[in-house]
């Protein structure tokens, strides 16, 4: 009866097998069992598909055999622990019941696999543990792929600014355990892009793009392309070079025997890159020539970290940007330049905020009629810094935006002035305020001028706008546009073009702007002493007398300058041999005396009897301000 029972046994244990054999057979995977001595004593036919061979070849033989040796070695006493540890033994500890390891065929071939550990289990041949492979090959193309991705710009397939990152930083731990390795990362914009892409379109933009990275390949050595990371499993690929975004490169070079040799570098790229563009989408497109500044930073000198080294690389080339298709080595003065620069920013938004910019006036003189108008002139007293020179602030704040708000700061002050002279009698005086090109393509200037005119109640006829001649050559048919706009919802408004001559001045642009008045630039009328300037600003009083427009000169410092001026039909003059840029007090003050003192000009508000006027005078060394002294007559101007 006990061998009965050991035959049906057998019988339902060989069902069983014949059904495990069976569910194997159907799966899509291959299935092996492995002894605890990693013998293969089971594999479905699946094998076939992965390895390359029969069940039967390698059932008894080594689970090691289905791996390279290196690669089983590693892992080897991981698959040994799977024997002994539950699935809730397995999680308790932090071990995975999956893990990647590389396989090998039949034919020698290596090929990513995934393999699952079940739960082993006695039988009278020790214990026995099932194992599920499978081949993660196009899975890992495609991990790759995403990766590569996203590590690199889609349209040059350059490095990106993470990948860049990470190269830069395993370098600068290699460069500070090694200490004698000297390398370069060169930061590159290029000159008069912007240009390119806003007026030719993104197409044309993109194409110079791509043709400037193969132009950047081939400057670069093959040392400078070491760096390759190798958990990303890429194909090696030129990597020395990275977009940063928009027309942005950086270059590291990992290899410098010499600071110099940065600097060969740099000119071979900037050669190479100012060579015309022709544009294959359009070959009725003319040549495109561009430039390129370069920042330099020397690693380890410059910095040994990746902020740092990035921000002073940048720093240099800004500073070659001001000359243009140049390169610049990072030096210490920059960095303090740059901090200096960062607090005058600072602090100029902080003035603006706290209302700390105060408005000078020069006057506009004419000849037997006195002032006849003022331009408002901003100027800035830093805590720390004193005056700070128009010059450095207001170029920080084109090239930062702040001018937008300052611009709109400085027409409401000027308007406010312009308010408090129309009020007391000087309606025939102008006020001129300058405008930046950004403070212009703001989309909100118009509403901005429309407050200021309108919360001081200001005839616009006493209101002129300066703008230089880059507004309108940028597009003139959009600025003509918007001035239009501008006089007609503001009768009377009038537009000035400022330092003519010193940009691309033609007859064909100026006849069709619908401008009122043009300034002669100072650089001229200081140079009057020389013929060829005698000629030109001659040539510019007749060209603007027949277009029947309105002419100033700026920068009159003598007797001389008037008397060419005059002879040649220019009548309106603004300069220190007349007036130096003065406060509003000062400004009172000089109207009054013009007023009272010559019989000059237009200011009725002021005009009374000689015994109010004799009230009203300052009287000399009386430390008295102008303000005060018109007060009780025409009233005091409270200034912003």
């Amino acid at each position: 009866m006990p061998s009965e029972k050991i035959r049906r046994y057998r019988r339902e244990l060989e069902d069983l097998k014949s059904r495990y054999q069976a569910l194997a057979e159907t799966a899509s995977d291959v299935i092996i069992q492995v002894s605890q001595d990693l013998r293969i004593v089971y594999a479905n036919s699946q094998v076939h598909g992965i390895f390359k061979t029969t069940p039967k070849k390698i059932v008894g033989r080594s689970f090691a055999a289905l791996f390279p040796p290196g690669e089983f070695r590693r892992v080897e006493d991981r698959i040994r622990s799977y024997f002994l540890l539950s699935l809730a033994e397995r999680k308790k500890r932090g071990i995975s019941n999956h893990m990647e390891l590389l396989g090998e065929t039949a034919g020698n071939e290596i090929l990513p696999l995934e393999i699952s550990f079940g739960v082993s289990v006695s039988t009278n041949q020790g214990r026995i543990m099932p194992c599920i492979i499978r081949d993660i090959s196009e899975r890992k193309k495609t991990e790759r792929k995403l990766r590569y991705l996203a590590y690199h710009d889609k349209l040059t397939d350059l490095g990106n600014r993470d990948l860049f990152h990470i190269y830069l930083n395993e370098y600068l731990n290699e460069t500070l355990r090694y200490g004698e390795r000297k390398g370069a990362l060169l930061f590159l914009d290029l000159d008069g892009f912007k240009k390119v892409n806003d007026s030719l379109g993104h197409h044309v933009g993109d194409s110079i793009l791509v043709e400037c990275t193969h132009r950047l390949h081939n400057c670069l050595r093959e040392s400078d392309q070491i760096f390759r990371v190798e958990n990303l499993e890429m194909e090696r690929r030129k990597e020395g070079v990275f977009r940063f975004g928009g027309d942005e490169f950086v270059i590291l070079l990992p290899h410098l025997h010499d600071p110099r040799e940065a600097a060969v570098v740099a000119l071979k790229i900037i050669n190479d890159i100012r060579r015309p563009y022709s544009i294959r989408e359009n070959p009725d497109l003319p040549y495109i020539s561009l430039g390129v500044s370069i920042g330099i930073a020397i690693i380890p000198d410059d910095g040994s970290d990746i902020s740092l080294l990035i921000s002073n690389a940048d720093i240099a080339m800004y500073r070659a940007k001001e000359r243009g298709n140049t390169y610049r080595f990072f030096t210490p003065e920059m960095n303090r330049e740059v901090t200096r620069r960062l607090h005058l920013e600072e602090g100029l938004r902080a003035a603006i905020c706290a209302s700390q910019l105060t408005l000078y006036f020069q006057p506009i003189h004419r000849n037997g009629d006195g002032i006849v108008g003022f331009e408002a002139l901003v100027r800035w007293v830093h805590p720390g810094e004193g005056l700070v020179l128009p010059g450095d602030f207001i170029t920080l704040a084109e090239e930062t935006g702040i001018i937008v708000p300052l611009g709109a700061m400085v027409l409401l002050k000027a308007c406010h002035m312009l308010s408090h002279l129309q009020r007391h009698g000087c309606s025939n005086m102008y006020l001129s305020v300058n405008i930046s090109p950004r403070q212009f393509d703001d989309p909100f200037f118009e509403s901005k001028v429309a407050e200021a005119l309108d919360k001081y109640k200001v005839d616009p006829r006493g209101l002129k706008l300066e703008m230089t001649e880059g507004v309108f050559i940028r597009n003139p048919v959009d600025a003509s546009l918007r001035i239009n706009d501008l006089k007609t919802r503001f009768p009377g408004l009038t537009f000035m073009i400022d330092d003519f001559g010193t940009g691309f001045s033609s007859f064909s642009y100026l006849s069709k702007l619908p401008v009122d008045v043009i300034k002669i630039d100072q650089t001229f009328i200081s140079g009057l002493d020389q013929e060829h300037n005698r000629k030109i600003v001659k040539g510019i009083i007749n060209l603007v007398k027949s277009l029947d427009l309105d002419v100033v000169a700026e920068g009159v410092q003598n007797l001389e300058h008037v008397e060419y001026l005059e002879k040649h039909g220019c009548y309106q003059h603004q300069g220190y041999y007349y007036y130096k840029p003065m406060t509003a007090d000062e400004l009172l003050h000089v109207l009054w005396e013009q007023n009272h003192h010559d019989g000059e000009g237009g200011c009725s508000g002021w005009k009374g009897t000689e015994k109010e006027n004799r009230k009203r005078r300052p009287k000399n060394g009386s430390g008295r301000s102008a303000t005060a002294a018109y007060e009780g007559a025409t009233g005091t101007y409270q200034g912003d």
